[in-house]
């Protein structure tokens, strides 16, 4: 009895620890952090993932980064030693202005381009004939014979 009293106590405490831990690695601190390293389990995602079963490379990862908080380094201490142990790739890099506006500045363009388009074919178009002129004398008999057709 004494035995299933402890292994039960030792559960209990088990549990308290992983809840208490998963708290900490959830953290907005922490997240922060997470945020800018990519995940290298081939999700293509950052490390603040929260994949319903969750990712074990981020839970790892996220714990060492908890580690590394309550030994006292910064959050750019943190993302120095990731670079120097995975290299530059793990940063993810925010897209620039030109990143976050040229969609919408090629969608103007496009949209501009159609609309030009579409005003240029719907105007009148000048006929232009390319014959040789018409000579004065045929053109009056021409208006003769079809005045005498009424």
């Amino acid at each position: 009895m004494r035995q299933w009293k402890s292994s039960l106590l030792l559960t209990v405490m088990l549990a308290a620890a992983l809840g208490q831990t998963a708290t900490e690695m959830d953290s907005p601190q922490i997240n922060r952090i997470a945020s800018k390293l990519h995940c290298n389990c081939g999700c293509n995602q950052s490390m603040a993932c929260v994949m319903p079963p969750g990712c074990p490379v981020c839970k790892m990862n996220k714990a060492k980064m908890v580690n590394m908080q309550k030994s006292g380094m910064s959050d750019q201490q943190i993302l120095d030693q990731y670079v120097a142990e995975n290299g530059k790739d793990v940063l993810i890099v925010p897209p620039g202005i030109a990143g976050v506006l040229g969609p919408y500045v090629a969608l103007t363009l496009g949209l501009l381009l159609v609309l030009w388009t579409i005003r240029r074919m719907m105007r009148p178009r000048k006929v232009v004939l390319n014959g040789p002129p018409i000579d004065a004398a045929t053109l009056a008999r021409i208006e003769k014979d079809t005045a005498n057709l009424d």
